[in-house]
Order: C-alpha cells, then structure tokens, then sequence
C-alpha cells in the first residue's frame, strides 16, 4: 500500500493561515506586555530616586538638592550621553541606567533628546533656597528648602517624566532640562509625561512621579491644571486664585 508523504499545498496554506491569525491575535498582547515592563522598570528607577533622596535629605541636614544642580554641578541643561554626572545626587546614584526611562529613550530618538542620559526631571519648588524660576508666580514668592516645610510629604512631588513634545492646552516645553517647572490652568509652561500606558493615544497615559515621602505611582494624566499644580507646589497656601474648582488654601 503506498503511504502519503508531505502536505498538500491547500493544508500548507491553511497551516500558514492559521499561523498568521494567531500572530495577529498575539502580537497586540504582546507590544502591550512590552509597554507594562517598560513601565514598571521606569517605577523601580524612580523608586531608587525616593531611596536616594531620602538618604541625601538626612545627609544634608533634611535640605533638598538643588533642583538645577542635583545632577550636573554647572548649568541645568540636560546630561547627555557621554558626559559624567557631577552633581549633588550623583553620589546617591551612581547607575547611568537608572537614570534612564526605556519608554522615554524609545520615544526620544529622532527627536533633540535623543542624546540625553537621564529622563527624570526634579520639581523646581523645593530647593533653591526656595527661588522661584523666573519669578513667574510673583514678586517676593518663593518655594521651599527644607523637606520640614512641606505642608505634605505624601501629597508633594520631587521627581517626575516630560514628554519629548509639548501639547496643545497642556504643556508649552518639553523634556529640556534638569528642573520641572509646572504651570497650572492660568498659565502653562511644563507638565507632567503622558506616554505611560496609553489608552491608543501618547497625549493621554501617564507619567511616573516620586512623592517628598519617597513613594512612587502612576499619575494619570490631569486636565485640570490646577490640580497638577497642586501636586507641585509644596505649600499649603497656593500663591494665586484658582479659576474654578479648588481652593487657595489647596485640598
């Protein structure tokens, strides 16, 4: 009797086809556990920037790094590749990759980030004496210096990402240097990342944050601007009139 041999063409096809259905099916699945791990590497670094502060805070007599100089000890331009950190976080964080988002990196190249070293950006309200960027808030207004003057360590940012673009109504700069200087719905000028777990749109994820109290999470993205300004600010009293939707003496 003679025995069949191979696959006919029609059962290749049908084989490839299947092959190919289920490479669909997965595929999507796939790219989103990608995105998660990308995610949660970039929560564990910033969990090493809450340990770090924490350490530099109790070292320094409970006074925040310098929010242009906590990284590169001249200027607050972005470290670049190649370049070696000299600031005064540095000491705290001797790991080059931790200083990196791979969600960031991926995002950034092509872009005029593409040679930056380090994604994380640090609040500009605390440090500095307390000197505000530019005056922008007012004459005579000022942040912070101490961690004992925040009104609320677990309700307070230190770290958080920028998006490599700025969008409409939300953001007027993009990721450009060492310091975060968020605005709030009378004025904008930073704001928080929103590539972190997009729902199909980059403009609309979220952005990992690190708290004065060293906890992390995922915020997603606020478009009350007030609201993300809040978050910033390290006082209890803000230092102008909401337009709607909270108080002065904040939530």
């Amino acid at each position: 009797m003679r025995t069949r041999e191979g696959f006919t063409l029609i059962e290749l096809l049908v084989v490839i086809a299947i092959i190919a259905l289920l490479m669909a099916i997965l595929m999507p699945a796939l790219s989103k556990a990608r995105d998660q791990a990308r995610t949660l590497r970039c929560r564990a670094n910033l969990k090493q920037y809450g340990i770090a502060l924490r350490m530099y805070l109790d070292d320094n007599s409970y006074k925040f790094p310098d929010a242009w100089t906590w990284l590169k000890s001249e200027g607050h331009q972005y470290v670049r590749k190649g370049e070696i950190p000299d600031g005064v976080l540095w000491a705290y964080l001797k790991a080059l990759d931790v200083h990196m988002c791979p969600k960031f990196n991926m995002l950034a190249k092509g872009t005029t980030w593409q040679d930056t070293a380090v994604s994380y950006v640090m609040n500009s309200y605390v440090g500095r004496g307390g000197e505000i960027w530019s005056n922008w808030l007012g004459s005579g207004v000022k942040g912070v210096t101490k961690e004992t003057e925040v009104y609320s360590p677990s309700q307070v940012i230190v770290f958080t990402e920028e998006n490599p673009w700025t969008i409409e109504g939300y953001s007027i700069a993009p990721f450009n240097d060492t310091h975060f200087t968020v605005g709030h719905a009378q004025r904008q000028i930073d704001n928080y990342a929103t590539f972190h777990n997009p729902p199909g749109d980059l403009d609309r994820g979220g952005a990992n944050i690190v708290f004065v109290d060293g906890h992390v999470e995922l915020l997603r993205r606020l478009d009350d601007l007030d609201a993300g300004f809040r978050l910033a600010w390290p006082k209890r009293e803000l230092p102008y009139t909401p337009t709607k939707g909270m108080s002065a003496g904040g939530s």
